[in-house]
């Protein structure tokens, strides 16, 4: 049975079982209420008849014009749910009643005897000449207060208060039906209502679902963290902590229900609440790691009702791509170094060939000594071995391309420790650099065809100098180098330059371009390292 159905069955059996234990109380409650209204108006009006100094003088006297009958006929006109007035005399002759050939007839039923013994006040149930009644019987004195000249019985029949204690049953049963109908119609409604809520889903349904969420936040590499519209974290997984390197300071089940920004100070998570924008494809660096950020609101229909924010590790992309970089450069070196050495081989094979065996062995012994000693510098420079070997590479390059690549004395750069500025980012931005003052030094028409190199490396900053004797650039293009699309190269689509730039704003840092038509151009770069705050 569907869980709705349940529901809306339980909520009816339970109005149903309510309503048929409450009616008999209720109805013996209305009873005995109609009961005790009818004995209260019957004696209050028998009271009152009963003091009243015109009955009191008419029936001293014995009511000699009949005045009596006509006074309590009076008195049937203001009130209701009284069947009959009768005063009697202590010889129980009457001397008013409903039927008018029955005044001055004596009182029927025996029940009087008591207020005519003891002059008491008292109600009882009794037949008379109506039928079965029930009646209240008060004495009538004389206007001293001294001797009981009669007695007066106002009564209402049995079968009229029956009746009266039908209709209320009645209306009791009407209204347990319409509890009944009410129960049933509001079962339909609440059990829709959360039938709708549920999104139509049974329980085992829901449970399947937590399960594989709760399997799907576990397994899943991508960092997830949600908050509700009061800022509060309510789903955060385990690779959110590991990529933030926070699995060691807090357990997920300690973050659920805090205030987002008391973990995570930088957040953009609550902005994206305020406005319902999103925000995709964010990047980002957090303990040397590379991250992509994708920011989205929560919506239930049109209201905002929170925010997520998903972001990847791109550190194995990174590596990967580091990997693929040094393979390149490396290959790109042997086909460089191969290609100068074939070169060599033959000058060596020559001289061999001439008999110039000295002048082999002195020209083998020289180049040795120069290629190790650039490999040396290079080494003791620069720590990094991706760096290291993309100069390398670039040295190799320049050689055959013959153009003097300087690398500055005072290089330096650790081998770690470079704050939020990752390997892969010294290389995008240094190999696109030198490749393109490679360009453009070899299609200069000047004869001096140099490179420079420098890198710096301080507790702050990373500092990279490039400057070469190449073509140069436009002062009026100086803006549009950065630009997807732009380039002189033949064959290049020009992304090399937007790269770099994203890298850098990436980095917060700053890029300074000097240049002049046909003399050069200079790149200085400002790289801060600073720290690897979150930013979700």
């Amino acid at each position: 049975m569907k869980l709705y159905r349940k529901i809306m069955l339980l909520i009816i059996a339970v109005v149903f079982v309510a309503i048929v234990s409450f009616m008999p109380f209720a109805t013996l409650t209305v009873s005995s209420n109609i009961q005790d209204k009818v004995e209260d108006n019957i004696l209050n009006i028998a009271k009152t008849v009963a003091k009243s100094p015109f009955i009191r003088t008419a029936l001293e006297e014995k009511d000699p014009e009949g005045e009596i009958a006509d006074y309590v006929d009076d008195i049937y006109n203001d009130i209701s749910e009284v069947e009959f007035i009768v005063v009697a005399d202590m010889n129980s002759k009457r001397y008013s009643h409903p039927v008018k050939e029955r005044v001055g007839e004596k009182f029927v039923g025996n029940d009087e005897i008591k207020v005519i013994e003891t002059g008491e006040m008292y109600i009882s149930e009794g037949k008379g000449t109506l039928g079965k009644s029930l009646r209240v019987f008060v004495p009538i004195y004389n206007m001293n207060e001294t001797t009981q000249i009669g007695f007066i019985s106002v009564g209402t029949l049995m079968e009229s208060i029956t009746k009266a204690k039908f209709e209320a049953q009645g209306h009791i049963i009407i209204a347990a039906w319409i509890g009944l109908l009410t129960g049933f119609f509001g079962a339909v409604f609440l059990t829709k209502n959360i039938k709708k809520s549920l999104l139509g889903l049974e329980p085992e349904e829901i449970s399947k679902l937590y399960n594989e969420k709760d399997s799907m936040l576990k397994g899943i590499h991508e960092g997830i963290v949600a908050i509700d519209s009061n800022y509060n974290i309510n789903m955060i997984n385990i690779s959110a902590l590991k990529i933030l390197g926070l699995e060691k300071r807090y357990k997920i089940d300690t973050l659920i229900g805090k205030p987002i920004l008391s973990v995570f100070k930088n957040s953009r998570l609550p902005h994206i609440v305020k406005t319902g924008l999103a925000e995709y494809n964010f990047e980002q660096v957090i303990n040397n790691t590379v991250i992509l950020t994708n920011r989205v609101p929560i919506k239930d229909k049109k209201e905002i009702i929170g925010a997520l924010a998903t972001f990847k590790d791109k550190t194995q992309i990174t590596h990967l791509a580091e990997e693929v970089t040094g393979v390149k450069l490396i290959v790109e070196a042997l086909r460089a170094n191969t290609h100068e050495f074939m070169n060599k081989l033959h000058v060596i094979l020559g001289l061999i060939h001439l008999g110039e065996v000295k002048k082999a062995q002195s020209f083998i012994m020289q180049t040795v000594e120069n290629q190790e000693l650039i490999f040396t510098d290079i080494i003791q420079k620069i720590k990094d071995s991706n760096i290291a070997g993309l100069l390398i590479g670039k040295a190799s390059r320049a050689k055959e391309l013959g153009i003097h690549f300087e690398i500055d004395e005072d290089c330096k750069l650790k081998s770690n420790e470079k704050g939020k500025i990752t390997n892969h980012t010294l290389v995008t931005i240094i190999g696109n650099l030198l490749e393109n003052a490679f360009f453009a030094v070899d299609k200069s028409s000047l004869n001096k065809k140099k490179v420079y190199f420098k890198i710096l490396e301080t507790d702050e900053i990373i500092q990279i100098i490039i400057k070469d004797t190449g073509i140069g650039i436009k002062e009026s293009e100086y803006n549009k180098i950065f630009e997807r699309g732009y380039t002189t190269k033949e064959g290049s689509k020009g992304v090399g330059l937007e790269l770099v730039i994203k890298s850098i704003n990436i980095l917060e840092g700053d890029i300074n371009v000097k240049s002049k038509v046909n003399e050069g151009t200079t790149f200085n770069i400002i790289l801060p390292k600073g720290s690897n705050e979150v930013v979700l």
